[in-house]
């Protein structure tokens, strides 16, 4: 399991989130203001496996990457 951070556009949240429901993905997410480029945007979140990463990274670049171990 891989954990993944990546931010998209406020405007883009309802697409994207019915774009990971599609894939049977579930992800938090959170409003976060980018200070760069200052404007809204909305941070997800996932855990997911590593073909399922493949496909969220193909899509976006993203913030973060890590092994997921569990507690």
């Amino acid at each position: 399991m891989i954990t993944l951070m990546y931010c998209v556009d406020k405007e883009q949240q309802a697409t994207e989130l019915e774009w990971l429901r599609e894939q049977k993905i579930f992800p938090g997410y959170e409003e976060h203001y980018d200070w760069i480029v200052k404007k809204s945007v909305i941070r997800f979140g996932v855990i997911v496996s590593p073909e399922q990463a493949m496909l969220v990274k193909l899509r976006h670049n993203v913030d973060f990457q890590k092994d997921y171990k569990q507690k």
